[in-house]
């Protein structure tokens, strides 16, 4: 890994949680093959959409379970909680 890797890597962690999703989604957004005339709106509602997911979990009104649990509900190890 580059030193400017690393650097980038360190700056982007020191961003709240909203704004390391912004950036997630971007640099993903890159490696999936959205085009550069992807429709702003488009990008910007995904961007929403991951902000108002984080303030659910953040302020509590949505709890989470580990991925271990959930891959057993998927695959009917263990009953759906309510």
């Amino acid at each position: 890994m580059s030193e400017s890797t690393q650097q980038l890597i360190a700056s982007a962690l020191q961003l709240g949680p909203a704004d390391r999703a912004v950036v997630a989604n971007a640099i993903l957004a890159s490696l999936d093959g959205l085009r550069d005339d992807e429709p702003s709106e488009v990008l910007e509602a995904w961007s929403d959409e991951i902000r108002s997911r984080i303030d659910d979990i953040d302020s509590g009104r949505v709890k989470t379970i580990p991925s271990s649990e959930a891959w057993k509900m998927i695959d009917g190890e263990i009953e759906l909680r309510d």
